[in-house]
């Protein structure tokens, strides 16, 4: 065999070594991807109140305590009462303080006429002398079936060319629910936390967007963001620190410009009725009528963050929400308040919600625009991580 012969055969085998070695190489482990339980409290039936219960299929009552079947049955219908004794499903009595009805199939219970996957918990809270008064109802279920109704319940989900805003809501919804679960704290159906209403108006561009972001979570520093968001920022979102809404600075929540959200055709006007005014003055014990609704600072947007309460017998300090929810206004960007002859006031401002972290007008803008949902997520949470959602990353 020639010199040149041999060279050329080392050089086949080298590179059938190589082909072969990366044929054979170990693909990295995938992520330990959890998906987790989430709990959200759907609503309270006070002493003799009830709501419509309907179930298809075979269905279990169950102690939560020892997981003992108390009542099995093939559907219902009729209603859930809070009776004297605790729950009652029309002539069934549980007549224990913690159960959980577990049903066949995700569309098989609807309660209040809609539609629930997952497990409805019922917990009794008691009067001094021992009796049924409070019926609280929970949702049990996973939290991707979570996401996606959080996503019909926030946005507009059948609007076309919105695919990335949804998306980018979806990572942010799980994310919020990551956090509140980290921090021992229920999730509520409502705008509280995040609107959730059930399986009835999922649409199928949600239900990809689950699929395309599932497992998907925001992060600062190997720790699940606080990822707040809200329906309009009103020419840019707050910085969660200085608003109260984080008890330390994150760079993600440190506030955006978004000026389109700005549009003095988009201004909303708001009267409060004196005697909400009063009420408010009242309640800190600051006198009987509120004499003047000072701003104490705001930030660059014109967001009021903190105000100052002037009533008869001194003076109160609130942040701007807690005057917000109080008065019942859309957003604390105000543009102008007008002091009315009978007392009230009459306030014009901008934007929908607390202005802190993603704004679901803006995002739906940007999505139109062709903008994927990682650029979006860059511009609202500013240098946060989006990675998947492992067991380290859930149970730091």
């Amino acid at each position: 065999m020639s010199k040149k012969l041999s060279l050329s055969f080392v050089a086949i085998f080298s590179v059938l070594i190589i082909l072969l070695a990366q044929v054979f190489t170990v693909a990295p482990p995938i992520p330990n991807v959890v998906n987790p339980m989430v709990t959200v409290k759907l609503q309270s039936i006070s002493r003799n109140g009830s709501i419509p219960l309907e179930i298809s299929g075979r269905w279990q009552l169950i102690d939560s305590s020892n997981d003992e079947v108390l009542i099995e049955r093939d559907n219902f219908r009729g209603d859930l009462r809070c009776d004297i004794t605790g729950p009652k499903f029309g002539p069934y009595a549980a007549n224990r303080d913690h159960v959980y009805l577990r049903c066949q199939g995700d569309k098989s219970l609807r309660l209040n006429y809609f539609s629930y996957p997952g497990e409805l918990i019922i917990e009794v809270e008691r009067n001094k002398l021992d009796q049924c008064h409070i019926l609280n109802l929970y949702l049990r279920l996973e939290l991707e079936d979570y996401v996606l109704g959080v996503i019909c319940g926030e946005l507009p989900s059948q609007t076309p060319g919105i695919s990335a805003a949804l998306q980018s809501q979806a990572i942010a919804a799980r994310t919020y629910a990551i956090f509140k679960i980290q921090q021992g704290k229920t999730l509520r159906g409502d705008s509280r936390d995040q609107v959730y209403k059930g399986s009835d108006h999922n649409t199928q561009q949600a239900i990809d967007a689950v699929h395309a972001t599932a497992g998907l979570v925001l992060s600062e520093n190997d720790v699940v963001l606080p990822s707040y968001f809200h329906r309009n920022c009103g020419g840019g979102t707050a910085n969660a620190f200085e608003a109260e809404f984080s008890k330390r600075p994150l760079a993600a929540l440190a506030g955006s410009p978004d000026s389109q959200c700005a549009d003095i055709y988009q201004r909303w006007q708001r009267t409060v009725p004196v005697s909400r005014l009063d009420k408010l003055s009242a309640e800190f014990k600051i006198g009987d009528t509120l004499l003047a609704l000072n701003t104490v600072n705001k930030d660059q947007f014109q967001r009021r963050l903190n105000m100052r309460l002037q009533g008869e017998k001194g003076h109160h300090d609130l942040t701007g929400e807690f005057v917000r929810a109080r008065l019942g206004l859309p957003s604390m960007i105000w543009h102008e308040l007008i002091i009315n002859r009978d007392g009230s006031i009459t306030v014009t401002g901008s934007g929908y919600g607390h202005g802190i972290g993603f704004c679901q007008d803006g995002a739906m803008r940007k999505a139109k625009r062709g903008l994927d949902y990682a650029t979006i997520l860059q511009h609202y949470y500013p240098g946060a991580n989006v990675e998947v959602l492992t067991a380290e990353l859930f149970n730091p």
